[in-house]
């Protein structure tokens, strides 16, 4: 049967639309699970692939190889609790910590030791809107596996904060083998969700175990995974607790068997088909706190509570199969806060437009290496401060005065050159002073 000239033309319409339209959902890339693993108070040159040649992390090396990595990530601060509230907000952790001591629980105010007032006190505001919510809201499975440090009392419970699940504990460390929490409260701090339940085994070993579970329990589902690991942060032990074994053996063991974690996870995907529909990202939360002969910053200097590059300069290694480039290697500058953003838009997230981030998404980076724009980072911790804007860094100190380095030049920040460049340093001091103001008057208040 002839057509007409006109049946013809709606046909010929009608398959191009229809071929336009499919190659339009192909190249809609599809909204990928995000396991985000986070080890504590891993330094920059703890990792094979970066350089180290003492520890043995062949899984951490092997998600490098097959993805990219970072060589200037850095927190957002130099310890544990302000990064962790820089990365669930995507903001400034000035803006998202407040201090509440009148309203905390009153089985937690008997307890806490007189000298612990102020770590009970803060936590995470309940104003605060996080990455958590931003993705169940977008249909996502939540889950935190590990540590949380955004708050000891149950109020700042992460359940309270849109994790679906948690399993963890509450505090900034445990004993690895009775999980008993330290900082010298010595109570158990072991929860299955929002019950208190001890399991026994090494801590790695079951947040492990815990994010397997989570990844078969939602395999069907889209799930953002956050496993919040304890290693390598002390007390340093082992699986064996082996008395006879130097602290500098049992902390290269331990990121060891953090690495073995990594490696379990993977193939926890891979064995579920999901390794490529996973965007998986493993950092550390701020520079290490190592043994005596373990040079675990490599040439930077300062660690873990130090405004130096060692304090906040850290891996960061991104793998998603058949989306980024395996091999990659990426010098661009990128903080804590701009995690956020970047899942937000990989989840195809709605974020309030009132919602002020500090961070900005870094997915042209990951997936395109395009270059981030050049920007102001701030870092201020017990009255030490450092701005940061392309390769110039200023740190003021009360102890050590002011300082001015060309990270370029001198990563290791070893020559002072205030004195070269004074019109810079007083317009680093007056943008850092401004950041300040700005944040310290938009700080929470109960």
């Amino acid at each position: 049967m002839m057509m007409n000239k006109k049946s013809l033309f709606i046909l010929i319409v009608f398959l191009l639309f229809t071929v336009g339209f499919e190659m339009d959902l192909k190249a809609q890339p599809e909204r990928p699970n995000i396991v985000f693993i986070m080890a504590d108070d891993l330094g920059y040159a703890s990792l094979g692939c970066y350089g180290n040649k003492d520890i043995r992390t062949p899984n951490i090396d092997c998600l490098a190889h097959e993805g990219v990595l970072f060589t200037d990530y850095h927190s957002n601060g130099p310890f544990c609790t302000p990064t962790r509230a820089a990365l669930l907000t995507g903001r400034y952790q000035q803006r998202a910590l407040w201090v509440d001591d009148a309203e905390l629980s009153p089985v937690f105010r008997e307890q806490r030791r007189a000298n612990l007032k102020q770590r009970w006190a803060w936590g995470i505001s309940n104003t605060e809107i996080t990455i958590s919510k931003i993705l169940q809201e977008a249909g996502f499975k939540t889950g935190l596996i590990g540590k949380w440090h955004l708050g000891y009392d149950f109020k700042f419970h992460p359940m309270n904060y849109s994790f679906d699940e948690f399993r963890g504990f509450m505090g900034g460390n445990v004993d690895y083998h009775s999980h008993v929490a330290s900082h010298g409260l010595k109570e158990l701090d072991w929860w299955k969700d929002k019950t208190i339940k001890n399991e026994v085994g090494y801590s790695t070993d079951l947040l492990t175990k815990y994010a397997v579970d989570f990844i078969e329990k939602h395999k069907e589902e889209s799930f953002f995974l956050y496993v919040s690991h304890a290693a390598p942060h002390d007390p340093w032990q082992g699986r064996d607790q082996n008395p006879d074994k130097s602290d500098a053996a049992v902390y290269k063991e331990m990121i060891e068997i953090l690495d073995q974690s990594v490696g379990t996870i993977i193939k926890a995907l891979k064995e579920r088909h999901l390794e490529k529909k996973t965007l998986v990202i493993f950092c550390s939360d701020n520079g290490p706190a190592a043994p005596a002969g373990i040079n675990a910053a490599g040439s930077l200097q300062g660690r873990k509570g130090s405004l130096y590059e060692g304090g906040h300069r850290v891996p960061f290694i991104a793998s998603y199969p058949g989306k980024i480039t395996p091999g990659t290697i990426s010098n661009e500058t990128v903080m804590s806060m701009d995690l956020f953003p970047t899942f937000a838009a990989l989840a195809e997230a709605t974020v309030p437009e009132s919602l002020k981030l500090d961070g900005m998404d870094i997915s042209g980076v990951l997936f395109n290496q395009k270059k981030m724009p050049q920007r102001e980072l701030h870092w201020e911790m017990d009255g030490n401060w450092a701005i940061r804007e392309g390769i110039w860094k200023l740190i003021g100190s009360g102890s050590k005065g002011t300082s001015f380095f060309n990270l370029k030049e001198d990563l290791e920040e070893t020559t002072n050159l205030m004195h070269d460049y004074p019109a810079l340093v007083d317009s680093f001091t007056k943008m850092h002073l401004d950041w300040f103001k700005n944040v310290q008057a938009e700080m929470p208040k109960p």
